[in-house]
Order: C-alpha cells, then sequence, then structure tokens
C-alpha cells in the first residue's frame, strides 16, 4: 500500500473520525506527538505520532486506518528500525456513539529487523475496554513488514516504515513554546527562555519549514470494507488507538 501523502486528513491521539452514509468526513486535528515526552521519546515502539483515516483510493467500499509510531527516523535508518515486539498495537472503533470501542483491530509484532512478522487480529469486540486491553489470539499466517499481506479475506494490512506524512514546523513551535525543546533535545530549557516566548503565531504559509520533511515513521495500514466497522449503528464510527506495554 502507498505511503499516506503529507497534508492528508490528520487525526490526533483523540481525534474522531465519521464515517456517515458510506462517505468519510473527519474534523481535522491540530496537533501530533512526537516525542512529547522524555519517558516516550525514550521508547520509540509506544510513540504513536498520528492516526490516519480515509476512504480507499482504489474501491469506494472501503476505507483505510492507518497508525504512525516510532518518529524521527533518519533517512537511510528505516530499516534498521523494528516494531517493538512487547507493545500491543491498536486500532479502536466506536459504532454506537458511547466512546467506547466496540471493536478493535490489533497488530503484534514477533522477531525484528527485515524478517519481522506481524499478527493482525480483527476487527473483532474487545475483552477489555477503556484503559485496559488484553492481546487476542493472532492469525494463523502472520505477514512480513514491507509486504503487503492479507490476514483475512477482503483486509489488506502494510506495516513498515514510511515518510512522516505530518508537517510540521518545529523551529516555529519552539519560539512560541520554548520549554517544549526537552523532550526532543535532551537539554533542559533555561527558565528564562521558557517564560519568554519569541512569537505567538505559526509562520505564514509558505514560509513554514517542515522539521520532518525526510523523517520516517513506521506506519500500520489496514485497508477493509466499510461494512465490517459501521455494524447495525447509525452509520458513523470513532476511530482512535492505542499502544500497549
Amino acid at each position: 500500500m502507498k505511503s499516506v501523502a503529507k497534508r492528508s486528513i490528520v487525526l490526533g491521539l483523540a481525534g474522531m473520525a465519521l464515517l456517515t452514509g458510506g462517505l468519510l468526513t473527519a474534523r481535522r486535528a491540530l496537533s501530533s506527538d512526537h516525542a512529547d515526552t522524555p519517558a516516550i521519546a525514550a521508547a520509540p515502539g509506544t510513540d504513536l505520532t498520528d492516526v490516519f483515516v480515509f476512504p480507499s483510493p482504489t474501491n469506494p467500499n472501503n476505507v483505510v486506518l492507518a497508525m504512525c509510531v516510532s518518529p524521527l527516523i533518519p533517512t537511510g535508518q528505516a530499516a534498521t528500525r523494528s516494531f517493538d515486539p512487547n507493545v500491543l498495537y491498536q486500532f479502536k472503533i466506536d459504532n454506537n456513539g458511547d466512546s467506547v470501542e466496540d471493536l478493535v483491530i490489533q497488530a503484534r509484532f514477533s522477531g525484528t529487523g527485515a524478517s519481522q512478522k506481524v499478527a493482525i487480529v480483527g476487527p473483532v469486540a474487545p475483552k477489555m475496554t477503556g484503559t485496559q486491553s488484553m492481546s487476542l489470539i493472532g492469525t494463523d499466517f502472520p505477514g512480513t513488514v514491507n509486504v503487503p499481506f492479507e490476514p483475512a479475506p477482503g483486509i489488506q494490512v502494510f506495516a513498515g516504515p514510511r515518510e512522516d506524512p505530518f508537517f510540521f514546523d518545529l523551529e516555529q513551535f519552539f519560539t512560541i513554546l520554548p520549554d517544549r525543546a526537552t523532550p526532543v533535545s535532551g537539554a533542559a530549557v533555561a527558565v528564562a527562555d521558557a517564560d519568554t516566548p519569541k512569537a505567538t503565531s505559526w509562520r505564514a504559509a509558505g514560509q513554514a519549514k517542515d522539521f520532518l520533511a525526510g523523517l520516517n515513521v513506521l506506519s500500520i495500514v489496514v485497508e477493509l470494507p466499510r461494512s465490517t466497522l459501521v455494524g447495525t449503528g447509525s452509520g458513523k464510527i470513532g476511530v482512535w488507538c492505542t499502544t500497549s506495554k
């Protein structure tokens, strides 16, 4: 599957996508999450950066779900970064409007490197909801990273490195909120500097600099029939993602 193009629909961790009457609509999130705290920066396999939901470009009956993790991978090093085998990666889908997941799609990885395997479960009802999760039994035919595969009829999956699709002017961000530089740089920001923003707004269109250009993430992309997610509800779905140790 192709990588998600920059400036596509971006949904933050708490963002909700709506699939309504066969048409996808979404509220654009105003932020993304890359190495937001020292603890997350130290565990990139758990660092969920973005969630994407969009209609399939090749099949109007399908929808594509994508999550990006493990950010800030330099060009040329993507092949050396693996998904964390100790992390449970989940898409969570609410299809009755109560903001509680009715379905989950789980991804678990084994091994590392180019031969790393990925097992996909779902969409299926979860054993636990909310902040607690349980890993479900995986497919008998796991796929391999960087190779599209079908864990079940009608479902296509790709897991592997892709260029980071989020556009972010980090330089300007740090002039607005200087204290946020610490997780990325590792160096504490002086109190005086942290309390003295040098700008109060983003740069004008055409002047912003994409800090993430050329940097990569690890992506899990699932394409599947819309009908498998909507269920018997109103036709709207909410989608969010989690990573769990």
